[in-house]
């Protein structure tokens, strides 16, 4: 039986979000701007998005690898939200009902109502104007991004999320200056079944005290290699998370945790949990896939279909998934995921596979 993977990541993580459509736009001048972490360029073209009834044509753009970018000036003007800029600390922040989100021109880290994370996609400023990642930017803000390849036209519609506020919480030790530990979590506020939402929060403190339990013995465990020495290499533990479905009495979510203890990388996974928001209890891959009897079948089928499609190269052959598999709930699917060297090589990351939930009813 395959082992359960135990850390993850950050950045590389949340660098899997699902990226924006990749077609074409039509050929424009490029204009080339730098993020913290690589070079990065902007075409710049008109966009098609529909909002409801309305096509409309928007100031926007594509980077090299296909992610669509929008102006700033667009998120206030047709979708209401609230949007500012302040030029001393080069930092746009974009606000809606419950959700603050702010980010630094030509950096990789955002923060969304005192959440900070990463993810691949810069904000990005040319000639004055503001270019935000589209997807990356509305689906944190509660929208569901489309797109149609024949017309090439971006969709965008508002998700009526479940009326409840996740609060961020977080701690950081620093032993030394070459180790520390840092952990952020989600709790539950607002939500109308209290003892739904405290079952929840509790389970998630559990879980965050099993990650600092680990933290400090790992720490504790270099000192000892160490012969109660600092080793010469930086020491991390970091918790992080992303939250993937907040919809219809359900939340699902995945925490991200990352390690270096040496070596040639740090080691990284993740652990999702899917919950009902109606009794506060874990829900189970069959019981998201309408407790299809089949499930399994269904889920292999479709995983061996994608793999064949990507032609990924294996460490070794899929069979079946986990009676323990690892899965979170995104927009209209399932997602199934496997861990670093689960089936392919690290170099590959966590592999996952997106299925609609349609495929079970």
């Amino acid at each position: 039986m395959k082992k359960k993977m135990f850390s993850v990541k950050i950045a590389l993580a949340t660098a899997l979000l699902v990226a924006a459509s990749s077609a074409l736009l039509p050929q424009q001048a490029s204009v080339y701007a730098q993020s913290d972490s690589v070079d990065f360029s902007v075409q710049l073209a008109t966009i098609n998005i529909q909002i409801g009834d309305q096509l409309l044509s928007v100031p926007g753009g594509k980077s090299k690898d296909g992610d669509t970018y929008v102006g700033l000036a667009f998120l206030s003007k047709e979708l209401g939200l609230t949007t500012s800029w302040d030029a001393t600390t080069k930092t746009v922040t974009v606000s809606g009902p419950n959700k603050t989100i702010s980010m630094q021109n030509q950096s990789t880290q955002y923060a969304l109502n005192g959440h900070t994370f990463f993810a691949p996609l810069p904000p990005v400023i040319i000639d004055g104007t503001t270019y935000l990642p589209l997807r990356l930017l509305l689906e944190q803000m509660g929208y569901s991004i489309g797109y149609n390849d024949k017309s090439r036209v971006v969709s965008i519609s508002k998700i009526k999320e479940n009326e409840l506020k996740l609060t961020n919480k977080s701690e950081t030790q620093t032993k030394s200056d070459n180790r520390s530990i840092s952990l952020q979590y989600p709790q539950i506020e607002g939500w109308a079944n209290s003892a739904a939402s405290t079952k929840i929060n509790t389970f998630i403190q559990n879980e965050i005290a099993k990650y600092r339990a680990a933290a400090i013995q790992q720490l504790a465990d270099l000192t000892e290699d160490s012969n109660g020495n600092e080793p010469d290499f930086p020491n991390t533990f970091d918790v992080n998370y992303q939250i993937t479905y907040n919809q219809d009495h359900k939340l699902s979510l995945y925490f991200i945790v990352y390690t270096f203890s040496g070596g040639a990388h740090g080691f990284y996974s993740w652990d999702a949990h899917t919950f009902d928001l109606d009794t506060g209890n874990e829900l189970t891959l069959q019981q998201v896939t309408s407790n299809n009897t089949t499930y399994k079948t269904i889920i292999n089928q479709e995983i061996k279909k994608q793999l064949k499609a990507n032609d990924y190269e294996l460490i070794e052959p899929f069979e079946s998934i986990r009676n323990d598999q690892g899965f979170y709930l995104k927009d209209d699917t399932v997602v199934v995921y496997f861990g670093l060297y689960e089936y392919a090589p690290y170099a590959l990351g966590i592999l996952e596979f997106p299925i609609p939930l349609s495929d079970f009813k």
